[in-house]
């Protein structure tokens, strides 16, 4: 069904996916719990869809993917060749060579040292925001690393081959989900978890299970996410969490992730206990850090609380942290993200020309991930209805929330 109602607003592909199931408003609206009148104005665009528990709860009741809710992502720039294609990145991945067509053919070993080298690069462009040059890159990225694994059968060099295998894996994982294809993550962060764990790395492995929670919940699947979150923390070796900077980082964005699937959960109690656990981490490292790309440190925990705040609709709680929220030093992935929920706090108050100029940093930090983000376009629709500046117009048309 993907791309059937791409060029439709949301309201109106709820619309479609609602009469395709032979539903009335008043239907879908008891299996959801709400009133016709909430169905009604859901499908006419008068209330804002501006958390994932509510496109989770719509998608499941119309029995469509989460995806099919949000419409395809501007990301892709150059439409011409398929080097970064999601086709490109399905071939490689595919474990069979025959499925995998011309990728494998007469590819050269790539050297450790220059595995490496390419991996961090990758995770660079993420953090970024160069979405289109890192799918660029992907397939060949995946190949090589495979190759690696499949060239060195014992010793340092084969653990070393798969920790860099499945740190692949976790970069396409997280690209493929801004790109909207959740199901090809899943494959992903699958192929890099087996590495992980056969890597012996524990830093590799809670890196991958945070990766799976991650892609868990972009697939509308809040308690699975939870539990890989909980499964995992146990499973480590008493104290190692503190052992290390990059073990506290992976040990506090685990539980970030976690709180932020407790929270779709609306299990608040659950969702304080994973940010205390992250707050301590936090306190532990000191300092804001990037250990393993995770970004991690105070100021994440922070942004991570504004975000908790919107997904349980304390509006006023919100606004009143998005002052104080600094982003200065962390990559740029984290820092449009973090200015994208406060311009949707602002937005929920009302502070109209707050929310579009918050907006507009986000976009000029990061275009492409805007471009990519369901609800970066959803308010940007709401903002140019509310406005009549001209830069909302533009903004909107940038982001592809309007034609």
């Amino acid at each position: 069904m993907r791309g059937m109602t791409d060029h439709l607003p949301f309201g109106k592909r709820v619309r479609f996916y609602r009469q395709r199931r032979g539903l009335s408003q008043r239907q879908l609206g008891q299996l959801l719990g709400r009133s016709e009148d909430w169905m009604y104005r859901i499908e006419s665009g008068r209330i804002p869809v501006n958390n994932v528990k509510m496109l989770a709860d719509l998608a499941q009741a119309l029995r469509v993917h989460l995806e099919d809710l949000q419409g395809a992502p501007r990301l892709l720039e150059d439409r011409e060749r398929d080097t970064g294609s999601v086709p490109a990145i399905r071939a490689a991945l595919m474990q069979s060579r025959h499925l995998a067509g011309s990728l494998y053919d007469d590819r050269e070993s790539v050297r450790l040292e220059r595995l490496r080298l390419e991996v961090n690069e990758a995770w660079e462009l993420y953090q970024n925001g160069r979405f289109a040059k890192l799918a660029e890159r992907v397939p060949g990225l995946l190949a090589d690393a495979r190759l690696a694994t499949r060239e060195r059968s014992s010793g340092r060099e084969r653990s070393e081959s798969l920790r860099l295998f499945a740190l692949t894996c976790h970069v396409a994982a997280v690209l493929l989900r801004k790109l909207g294809e959740t199901n090809l993550a899943w494959t992903a962060v699958d192929q890099g978890d087996m590495a992980a764990v056969e890597s012996g790395d524990p830093s590799i492995v809670l890196a991958l299970r945070r990766g799976i929670a991650h892609v868990q919940l972009g697939a509308g699947m809040p308690a699975e996410a939870v539990n890989v979150t909980l499964d995992a923390a146990d499973g480590l070796e008493r104290g190692w969490w503190s052992s290390a900077p990059s073990a506290l980082s992976l040990y506090g964005t685990l539980f970030l992730n976690g709180a932020v699937a407790a929270a779709r959960m609306r299990n608040r109690a659950l969702a304080d206990h994973m940010m205390g656990k992250a707050h301590e981490a936090a306190q532990r490292l000191g300092s804001d850090r990037n250990e393993l790309w995770t970004s991690f440190g105070p100021t994440n925990v922070e942004i991570h609380r504004l975000a908790l705040a919107l997904e349980f609709e304390d509006v006023q709680l919100a606004v009143d942290m998005a002052p104080h929220i600094r982003t200065t030093g962390l990559p740029v992935e984290r820092r449009a993200r973090a200015r994208l929920d406060v311009a949707r706090a602002y937005a929920e108050a009302g502070r109209i020309d707050d929310a579009v100029e918050e907006l507009k940093r986000a976009f000029r930090i990061a275009p492409e991930q805007l471009r990519a983000h369901e609800f970066a376009r959803e308010l940007a629709r709401r903002l140019h209805k509310l406005s009549r500046r001209r830069d909302v117009q533009d903004l909107a048309l940038s982001l592809g929330a309007i034609k």
